[in-house]
């Protein structure tokens, strides 16, 4: 009487998910290659492909290869900034006091082209800007856009509706969570794919378990707008929440191993300059999301550009703020939160869930 009895040990759960109907997933060890550290000349930061530091990699991810999608020539001799900055400039509030500006826009405007998603989830829309950078990105994904609001905050007017039939509005009175949408209902009927799905945060929840949430939908990408570092944050969720405190929090370790063992890659975009071109002399902000030029920058990515250091990155630079309207010493404080703004946003791929453990 014999039948391959056997001993499984499991990978912890973190505390924080105990309980809760999100299952763990299982790691491969396919999914380890890659560089165990990233570094860059003349740039104080490294990026280490494991848990525990300022600045974590992992795999490969459109965002490590910002610079050539952006600014190399197409077959068709156009450049993809070109496209961006287009879009940007026509941006419905130019402003967009509390929302996402030239960073964080081209690194959600990039996910969206390179992922070619069938539909995206944008967990907090406010007035309305992302949703139009999605929709510039890709003209026949669907969008669903979520927010509890029927207005936007900050004083920002009326919220920008995107007029195509294939966005559906969860706002308002009308609001859904995303964790709440019939998920196991339109996948039976073939109304969306979770595989080819492009989840957003931006709605200050927490994101550790919105991310563990979204795994359990079988959602393969996720990006996180505001991935705040340690010791900063908009709200207490932001302080404790994190991809990037989850990595490099000694409290958090126990989440970060989960969650790094979960991922198929992750990368932070990175910024389009670095903070030292900013001759701004207002303080830096203590709940982070902007950079400063007296910012050590060990613990973020190197930039696209460096102005500061490459004639032509600083000729390039200086034609983008040209044709933004935007003085490219940064002095003026609306000009510095345009370029300035920045949040270490995230592209996250997950790893495949079972399909028996869906909507468990």
């Amino acid at each position: 009487n014999y039948n391959q009895i056997c001993h499984l040990e499991l990978l912890p759960m973190p505390s924080m998910l105990l309980y809760t109907p999100i299952e763990p997933m299982n790691y491969h060890d396919d999914h380890k290659a890659g560089p165990k550290t990233k570094k860059w000349p003349n740039w104080p930061a490294s990026a280490y492909e494991e848990v525990g530091n300022p600045l974590v990699t992992k795999g490969e991810s459109f965002f490590n290869e910002a610079r050539k999608l952006y600014f190399e020539e197409q077959p068709d001799g156009t450049k993809l900034i070109d496209e961006f900055l287009e879009v940007y400039k026509n941006r419905p509030d130019p402003v967009n006091l509390c929302g996402i500006r030239v960073n964080h826009a081209m690194a959600l405007f990039l996910a969206v082209k390179k992922i070619e998603p069938t539909l995206v989830i944008e967990s907090g829309v406010n007035a309305g800007v992302s949703t139009y950078f999605i929709r510039a990105a890709s003209p026949t994904t669907k969008i669903f856009a979520i927010d509890p609001m029927e207005e936007p905050i900050c004083e920002q007017g009326v919220r920008w509706i995107d007029p195509s039939s294939k966005t559906t509005n969860y706002t308002g009175k009308n609001f859904v969570d995303l964790v709440d949408l019939d998920w196991k209902g339109m996948v039976e009927k073939r109304e969306i794919d979770p595989d080819t799905t492009l989840v957003f945060l931006d709605d200050h929840l927490h994101t550790f378990k919105r991310i563990a949430a979204v795994m359990n939908l079988g959602v393969r990408h996720i990006v996180v707008e505001d991935n705040y570092k340690m010791n900063e944050g908009a709200t207490p969720n932001d302080k404790r929440s994190t991809p990037k405190q989850m990595f490099f929090g000694k409290q958090w370790k126990k989440e970060g191993d989960w969650l790094f063992s979960n991922l198929v890659a992750y990368a932070e975009f990175p910024p389009i300059i670095p903070p030292i071109m900013s001759q701004s002399t207002d303080k830096r902000k203590e709940a982070g999301g902007f950079m400063h030029s007296s910012d050590e920058n060990k613990d973020i990515v190197h930039p696209i550009l460096r102005p500061d250091l490459n004639d032509g990155d600083l000729k390039t630079y200086k034609s983008i703020a040209a044709f933004l309207s935007i003085d490219p010493s940064l002095k003026d404080r609306m000009d510095y939160m345009q370029f300035m703004n920045y949040n270490q946003i995230c592209h996250l791929e997950l790893l495949p869930m079972s399909s028996i453990l869906l909507y468990q």
